[in-house]
Formats: C-alpha cells, structure tokens, sequence
C-alpha cells in the first residue's frame, strides 16, 4: 500500500512510479471515487491519474465496475487493520481514540459515497445481469460494515464491561450507534463545528461519543 502522502502527487513521484500498474490502478480509483462518485470519473481519466494504457484496465479488472469494487475492499482492508490494531489497545478509551482515528484521521475514507454507489451498482445488476456488481461479490464489502465490526466492537465492549472500565446495557445498540457515527463524521456538517486542528477535532469526537452513549468510565478521559 502506497503511503497517504501519494493519494494526491501520482504524476512524477518516484515512489508512486515504482508501484506495480495494478496498484497504481486502485490507489488512483480509491482516490477519485472517493472524490467524484462513480459516475463522475471515466476510465480515461483513472487511466491518466495511474499513467497505464485502457488495456491494462480490462486485464485487471475486466471492467469499470470490477475496479471500483477492488479500490472499495482495498479501502475498507485498511481501515479493518487499523481498527483490529485498535482493540488490542489496553484500555476501553485508548481504544475508542484509536478506532476514531482508523475512521476519521485525515484524508478520511468517504464510506458514505462509496457504499452509495455500491448500492446503486448493486440495483442495477439486478435489473441487467451484464451490468453493475454482482451482490454476490458486493458481499465481500457488505460484511465489514454489516457484521465484521460490529461483531468485533459488541465483544469490546462486553469485555469492557466485564473489566468494569465502562457500564454499558446495550453493548450491540452502542457498537451499532459508534460505527454508524465514525463512518460519516468526516463529511457530516457536525465536523464543521470542531476545530480546524484534526487532533483537536478528533478528541473533540470522542468526548461526544463518550458523553452522547452515557458510558460511565471508572478513570479519567
């Protein structure tokens, strides 16, 4: 995985020059989807961005559809590592910080564009079987957010609770509520009231969360 500091300085970087064309493909796709939706970007101008011929498009991906769901699961297995590096934090709120930064710490993944799109591919392949993504293979993005980290955060916070670091009765609405909340915190107009500083506004996030669920820690934020 390229580094962030890549996602906008392709053309001329040597670092970015040195990447395979298949990662050159999906690091430039998760860019511009992320920034024009689906529909906004044309193979030509990925093609451009990741200075690769169409050919080698189709060679990869088979087709537009094929890229963008490469470039979604290449987002989303990187913020799953950072968020499973998180639960191994020793604590419930050293945890919590490190799961906001996994989803918020700038540039900050767009999952709200991206599933938004996914759906509608989705809807399409199931009016015209030749077009669209398969659910099927969307599957593969759906389980992050629909079972893997919601799973993984309801154990947290029963363990948690157990450690007596917090006192949570719902533990499955609360992990539901923290995900729904850090996957559209970045684009949401409540960002816009923190600090222009991202450590700031990031901490900023987790007293929210922490006040907002009405989790009682036994220390000190």
């Amino acid at each position: 995985m390229p580094p962030t500091s890549l996602a906008n300085s392709h053309h001329g970087n040597p670092e970015f020059d040195k990447l395979e064309p298949r990662e050159r493909l999906v690091w430039c796709a998760r860019d511009l989807f992320q920034q024009k939706t689906f529909d906004g970007v044309n193979i030509r101008e990925i093609m451009s961005a990741a200075n690769v011929t169409q050919p080698t498009i189709y060679y990869y991906f088979q087709n537009k559809d094929g890229l963008f769901l490469t470039a979604l699961l290449d987002v989303l297995q990187e913020i799953d590592e950072s968020f499973n590096e998180a639960l191994r934090q020793p604590d419930f709120t050293t945890q919590l910080r490190a799961i906001t930064a996994a989803f918020c710490n700038p540039p900050p993944p767009n999952l709200p564009l991206l599933f938004h799109d996914l759906n509608q591919r989705v809807q399409i392949n199931s009016r015209f079987a030749n077009q669209g993504i398969a659910m099927n293979e969307a599957r593969k993005a759906y389980l992050y957010v629909n079972q893997i980290w919601p799973r993984a955060l309801e154990n947290t916070l029963r363990l948690s609770r157990h450690r007596a670091e917090i006192q949570a009765s719902n533990p499955v609405f609360i992990a539901h509520y923290l995900l729904t909340t850090l996957t559209t915190y970045s684009h949401s107009a409540f960002n816009q009231l923190t600090s222009s500083s991202p450590d700031q506004s990031l901490e900023t996030l987790v007293e929210y969360l922490l006040a907002s669920m009405r989790v009682n820690l036994t220390g000190h934020i």
